[in-house]
Order: C-alpha cells, then structure tokens, then sequence
C-alpha cells in the first residue's frame, strides 16, 4: 500500500516527493510493476520477470537484466523519448542547462505519481507509457543527482552528450538495482542521451505547460535538497569526528558504542563546503542571501539569537544522556546556526510543496510531510537533540521535550 499517496488522498500529512519513492505496490496497466523488481511481493505476483545474464560491455556484462521489463521499454522508447526531447526544447530553446535536463528527468521520474494524483484514485492503473518513462528516468536520475552535487561543490561540469555518458559509466548507472542491468544496448542509452541533453527524438510532441512547471518546482526542491545534505554532513563530521568529538561525554556505553559506530562511517577528513553562491539563481532574491549567510555559517545575529540562548541554556544545564565538557558558546553557536539553517531550507521547500499543491488542485492547509528526495533526513540533529536533551519540534525549534534514553 502507497502510505504516502493514501495520506494525500484522504487529507493527512503527505507530499508530491514522498508520493514518488512510495509507489512499490502500483502495477501499469499492463499489468507491470512500476518498480519492478524492487515492487512489493504482492505486486509481482504472476508477473514473467525473465532474466538472462546481460550481453554488454562494461560493468552490466554477465550481470542480471530483466529481460521482461528491457522488452516492455522497447516498445515505448521511441514515444518517451519523444516526451524527453520534447519537454527539454519547450523547457528552454537556447542552449540547455543542468537545471533544464535535472528538470527533464524528474518529469518523468514523477510521471506515475502525477498521474494518481491527478486521477484521484489510489487503485487506478498507470499508463504503460507513464510507466516506461518512469523506469528509464530512475536510472538517469542519479546521474543528475551526481552532476548537481557536484555543482553544489563548486565544479563545473561540460554539458554534453558525451560528458554525459562518461558520467553515467563512472558512476555505474543504468546497471539497475539489485544487479538489475536493464537499461538496454549501448545505441538505446545513446539516444536517450540525445533526447535529454539536445532535445532530439525521432517523433516531435508537444508537452503541456503544467507539467513544465511541475517539474520545475520538483527539480528545485531536489537542488535545494543536496545543499542541506552537503550542510548536515559537515555539521555531523564536526561532531563526531571533528572540533566536538574529544570533549562529548556520553552516559552509558551503548552511546560511547554508538558514537564510535557512527564515526567508522565517515571519512577521515572533513567534507568538502558547499559552494553557496552555486545556489539556484531562480530562488528568490532575499531568500537566496538568507540561505548564502546561513551556508557560510555568517547569518544575522538577530535571527540565532532564540536558538543561541536557548542552546546555550541547555548545555550548561546537568542530566543530558551526552554531556559536553568544552566550550559551550562555540558549540551553542553551531547549533543556532544548524536549526537557523534547517527551517530556511525546510520552509522553503514546504513553500514549492504548496506549490505543487497549486498546480495538481490540492488544498494547501493540509499538513506537509516532505520525501527524502528532496529533504534527505538530518543525520547531525539527532546527536545535536542528544547533547541538548530535548527534541526538536515539527516548528524546528526546541520544544522542551526530553530525549528518552536510560542512562544505566
């Protein structure tokens, strides 16, 4: 069951992102899953999943391909690439951007979930086709995904076909989960990048304007997604293996455990910076400063000041299960400018919820629950609310609230 579109359907918290990651259980009018292999159990039932080893080179060869769903593909390649190459002309006419072709993709990827939405029908079936380009989106989506962060960062990345395919080779996609190779021949995953980054297809449609301006708000949310993970890894680096980690005193040995469990899965070196004025340039123009001073931890001393006094009250306050034997003002001041950060970005990203709301007739009252695609989940706040001893609340402030771990 599709928790998150049932939740959108019968008015309780939800969001179009979440809708998307949440559809194992929806089959394609042909009777397919939309996920495939990865589909809940009782969605593949008697469904033909025939898989051979994969016939081409590179990394995908002798891996599993799923040669039911490569044949379903075949059969709408040409139309969904025509879709492809068609929302990126009408996207943008000039020469193409990351933006526009992140934009391409997500209109695709978020096909099925648009169209249930649209329906009103949780039990409906998705058009083969809509399913199709969800399928061949997916995999290019963590491409994009890869090309945006690394944007994020500072880089520049040529925009091109070719770079392109070097960038799906490097970072092993279309192979498909679970050694799921079904991407196709080498000349089918050439002309899909054809359609995306130049725009051409064999067949020319025409793309309706709401779905442009659906996947836009979608593909900004995602951007915007990748500058918070960038933040909360720095932030989390910081705590467990950066300037805190020597002076935090946790109560029992199931937190020093997990602390140092936590620590072997980051890197030995701090994190690279986001590179804040690589922040889409479409934000706007206010908020795009707020988000700048807050990524170079240089906000407004006016907007940490509840958080500061609030923080730095809590950590010379005794009983936290993760007590703090160092400078309490420099740790203080980084949790401000955490929580400051973290409402800008969720605010702004509940804000082109609403949006998306707008444009698919959905009242906007109803409560946002936003999806890990576009706001993945703070990984630092968790031992922020340890050493503070209280959790955060759904305003992004403090609330008071104690954190419930045994001390024994």
């Amino acid at each position: 069951m599709s928790k998150s579109l049932d939740n959108a359907l019968s008015e309780d918290a939800w969001s179009v992102s979440a809708i998307i990651a949440d559809l194992n259980d929806k089959l394609d009018d042909e009777g397919r899953p939309i996920s495939e292999r990865r589909a809940d159990a009782a969605a593949r039932v008697d469904v033909e999943m025939e898989m051979r080893q994969c016939p081409f080179e590179g990394i995908r060869q002798g891996k599993w391909m799923n040669v039911s769903a490569l044949t379903q593909i075949t059969n709408y390649y040409k139309p969904v690439l025509a879709e492809m190459a068609a929302f990126r002309r009408q996207a943008k006419n000039t020469d193409p951007t990351w933006d526009d072709i992140l934009a391409s993709v997500v209109d695709l990827l978020a096909g099925p979930a648009i169209y249930l939405l649209q329906k009103r029908n949780s039990k409906d079936k998705v058009p083969a086709q809509v399913a199709v380009g969800h399928k061949l989106a997916a995999g290019m989506f963590g491409v994009l995904r890869e090309v945006h962060q690394r944007v994020a960062l500072g880089n520049t990345i040529p925009l091109s076909v070719d770079s392109f395919l070097e960038l799906v080779d490097e970072t092993d996609a279309l192979v498909g989960a679970a050694m799921e190779a079904c991407a196709g021949s080498p000349a089918m995953i050439r002309k899909a990048s054809v359609a995306l980054i130049e725009g051409h297809a064999d067949d020319q449609v025409e793309i309706d304007p709401l779905r442009l301006d659906i996947a836009h708000d979608l593909a900004l949310q995602i951007q915007l997604g990748i500058f918070w993970k960038l933040y909360d890894q720095q932030h989390l680096w910081s705590l467990l293996r950066g300037e805190f980690k020597e002076q935090l005193v946790p109560c029992n040995q199931f937190l020093q455990s997990k602390i140092e469990n936590a620590a072997k899965d980051l890197d030995s070196y701090a994190p690279p910076k986001p590179d804040s004025s690589r922040l889409p340039a479409i934000l706007d123009p206010t908020l795009r400063l707020q988000l700048i001073a807050a990524l170079d931890v240089d906000s407004d001393p006016q907007q940490l000041k509840e958080d500061l006094h609030t923080a730095t009250n809590l950590l010379n306050e005794p009983g936290s299960v993760i007590g703090y034997n160092g400078d309490t003002s420099s740790l203080a001041l980084s949790v401000a400018n955490y929580l400051n950060t973290y409402r800008l970005f969720k605010t702004e990203l509940s804000r082109l919820e609403q949006q998306l709301r707008g444009h698919l007739g959905f009242a906007s009252e109803i409560p946002v629950q936003l999806g890990g695609v576009v706001f993945p989940i703070p990984q630092a706040l968790p031992w922020y609310e340890l050493i503070l001893g209280r959790r955060l609340g759904e305003d992004g402030h403090l609330t008071g609230k104690n954190t419930k771990i045994a001390k024994k």
